[in-house]
């Protein structure tokens, strides 16, 4: 009769016959290295389903995945697992514990120095999705606890690490000085939408902003937008839309201009003795994908960002989390919340409003119409209205 230790060790060996020839890690080592990115909130991108099904082109080993998932309306964060998490946890502070990384995509951008506190004082990577926050104070204390913490923070637009960047910088250094710039982007929503004409010029060309003036259509709905802008096209599809929905044509026929167009017109510091350069930012109603224009003393040159504008971001991403570096300076994501809030204090006010003069309470508008879209299509198994 087989001994007990006989017994077990040709189980041992052929467990490890059977795992070299099916070439596959026993399952306690198969996440080995793999980083668990956990999700507060439901937002407007699905950035960490990507882990699951990364760009084709990239070809590393994909070292982060997403692992735990929380919100807090009713029944979100279980229409969320199909972008890959392995699990819903109730309190977002135990997420925070359970996770090698924070991930906060949650509409209300009120809340997010409360969600993030937690993951920084633990000195976790944490990814703000845009706007960054929704006042000064808030997005104060955030990069101060990253810094005392020695946490990563990343807030950013895409647009920041498009291959564009590095060509702008070479037209400014080659063509310069700069004396304005154009940035468009093809929609009109102004808290998701001015960070990426702000932060795609900021990347390129520097900062220094010293005022802001708004000017056009202050825009926030999302559902206005959405069934404004397609039943004006004839293009309305209404199975993109919750059961029962029913959008009002007639106001969307008596709307005759364009729907949302508004501009951040920023002035910077002098730089070198030379007149301010001036950067006209553009959002709205634009068949162009998203580009900016650069008029330097030597010339102009368009740069315009890819078809694969989501790539970039993954990588960007990915590096973050792994590497637990931030892919820019915390000083730009502060000079970059500021101009957007400048741009709102102007719409309120009517005139350029300088950055400096900002105190910690100065907002960015916020409206619950944003979030109450994004849920309602989520739980009615919609894709995102961004798709």
């Amino acid at each position: 009769m087989e001994s007990r230790r006989g017994f077990l060790k040709a189980a041992a060996a052929g467990g490890v016959a059977a795992m070299i020839a099916s070439k596959k890690a026993p399952a306690f080592a198969q996440d080995r290295g793999i980083m668990k990115i956990g999700q507060l909130g439901l937002g407007s991108h699905g950035f960490l389903g990507s882990f699951k099904k990364p760009p084709k082109s990239f070809k590393q080993k994909v070292l982060c995945k997403p692992y735990a998932v929380w919100d807090d309306a009713p029944g979100v964060a279980e229409a969320m697992m199909d972008m890959g998490f392995e699990k819903v946890i109730r309190d977002p502070v135990e997420l925070v514990k359970e996770c090698d990384g924070v991930h906060i995509e949650h509409a209300d951008y009120r809340r997010v120095l409360e969600l993030a506190r937690p993951a920084l004082e633990a000195g976790k990577p944490v990814f703000i999705n845009r706007p960054f926050t929704a006042i000064i104070a808030d997005a104060e204390e955030a990069v101060r606890l990253a810094r005392a913490y020695n946490a990563p923070l990343m807030c950013a637009s895409s647009l920041e690490f498009q291959p564009e960047v590095a060509g702008m910088q070479k037209f400014a250094r080659e063509k310069g000085p700069v004396r304005s710039y154009e940035a468009f982007c093809p929609e009109p929503i102004f808290p998701w939408m001015f960070p990426h004409v702000i932060n795609f010029a900021h990347a390129g060309l520097g900062g220094g902003i010293e005022t802001a003036y708004f000017s056009g259509d202050y825009f926030i709905d999302i559902g206005k937008w959405v069934h404004l802008k397609q039943a004006l096209m004839g293009t309305l599809d209404l199975t993109r839309f919750p059961e029962g929905y029913k959008p009002d044509y007639q106001k969307a026929d008596e709307e005759k201009r364009p729907i949302g167009e508004a501009v951040s017109l920023l002035t910077y510091k002098s730089r070198d003795g030379q007149p301010p350069m001036i950067g006209y930012n553009h959002i709205g109603e634009n068949p162009a994908p998203y580009h900016i224009t650069v008029y330097g003393m030597g010339g102009s040159k368009t740069f315009t960002a890819g078809d694969n504008l989501f790539y970039y971001m993954f990588t960007a991403l990915h590096d973050f989390y792994t590497k637990r570096k931030s892919p820019r300076p915390f000083e730009a994501i502060l000079e970059q919340h500021r101009a957007l809030t400048a741009t709102n204090v102007s719409r309120l006010s009517g005139k350029a409003v300088r950055l400096d003069s900002l105190g910690g309470d100065d907002a960015i508008p916020y409206s619950e119409s944003m979030r109450r879209w994004l849920i309602r299509f989520r739980l009615s198994g919609k894709e995102s209205w961004t798709k």
